[in-house]
């Protein structure tokens, strides 16, 4: 099932309130998010943004290398110049000298946001050459060459697991297997800094989509095990279609992880998963001529009306504001994709 880019994604152009269009689903979305107006809320996290791009996970902790990076690619979708470049600097600040970037800055790993660090880079690169000058390009060539440096650990073929276990992409800590979501991040660093050709970007590719399950949707790295269908979850699923934008044709197994990501965007999300899912339901409207209509400003509202409630957290902010840049977020700012030569790659 495919989603059509320009008919079938619906958008309120003034982002106002509305009614709950989830409610003949049975009505999962709280009721009072309607009284959020996103437009409104943008405004002011811009301005939070211009005096705070520097942030982790939580509001009054250390900031983290993931949130820094979304800071920047959120500070590029919206034209903030000065808090991409501070961002971007202080990511830059981090790198250490073997190319990567810690998920705590300053410390010695893991170094699984080095991919978000480069896409943050490439992007500040793109939009603002004079102001990246050789800075930018020399510290996402060093991360690149830093994540073509290892892989995961590829595991003897058995029946008790159901996916490829010989096929290499990234982990989430040094020594570890591959696994869904670093190995999409990474995938779609090599995209975003011109290495979608790559071989060991094409394996990531083959991994991805061998990860899907049968119905639909991915878990975190397997398939099934001893038998046993495991369950999809929205955050690895929407991170598959992301990475793998643009991809041509379209696969069945991904087409059905569209469509159960269709499905859960009737019901609340987390910020961070939201973020990821409307990223992944818009690139697969991308180059469609038919498809269904979704509507999102519904569950960006309710989103947003959660995270009022719970208190400031500029990291989820952050993302939400991306996310609500649909066709115009960096992150989906690429080329088609093609796996015409699907010959497996090689750790330097």
């Amino acid at each position: 099932m495919a989603i059509s880019r320009n008919a079938a994604i619906r958008r309120d152009p003034a982002l106002s309130q509305t009614a709950n269009p989830n409610e003949s689903n049975g009505g999962d979305m709280e009721a009072n998010a309607s009284s959020v107006n996103t437009t409104q809320w943008i405004e002011q996290q811009v301005k939070r943004l211009d005096s705070q791009p520097i942030v982790g996970y939580l509001s009054e902790g250390p900031p983290s290398a993931e949130s820094v990076a979304f800071a920047a690619l959120t500070a590029c979708a919206y034209q903030r110049r000065g808090a991409a470049a501070e961002a971007c600097r202080r990511l830059l600040d981090s790198q250490l000298e073997n190319g990567s970037v810690a998920v705590w800055l300053d410390d010695k790993g893991p170094f699984w946001p080095t991919s978000l660090a480069c896409i943050a880079w490439r992007r500040f690169e793109k939009q603002w050459p004079e102001q990246a000058k050789s800075w930018c390009r020399d510290a996402y060539e060093k991360g690149m060459d830093f994540l073509l440096s290892f892989g995961g650990e590829k595991i003897a073929r058995n029946e008790i697991i159901g996916h490829d276990t010989e096929l290499v992409g990234w982990p989430w800590v040094l020594g570890t297997h591959s696994w869904i979501e670093p190995t999409a991040m990474a995938l779609l660093a090599m995209r975003h800094c011109d290495r979608a050709n790559h071989p060991r970007a094409i394996e990531a590719a083959q991994l991805l989509l061998d990860r899907q399950l049968p119905t639909g949707g991915a878990n975190y790295g397997n398939t099934f095990v001893l038998g046993q269908v495991l369950r999809a979850h929205v955050l690895p699923s929407a991170m598959c279609v992301v990475s793998l934008h643009r991809i041509a044709p379209v696969p069945a197994g991904l087409d059905a992880t569209v469509r159960y990501l269709q499905q859960e965007l009737n019901r609340p999300i987390a910020a961070t998963s939201l973020t990821w899912t409307i990223h992944a339901l818009v690139s697969a409207a991308w180059d469609s001529e038919n498809g269904f209509e979704l509507e999102f400003d519904w569950p960006l509202r309710s989103a947003i009306e959660r995270l009022q409630a719970m208190g400031e957290n500029p990291h989820r902010q952050n993302q939400l504001m991306l996310a609500a840049q649909f066709h115009q977020s960096p992150l989906l700012d690429l080329p088609p994709l093609s796996l015409a030569n699907p010959t497996r790659g090689t750790v330097q």
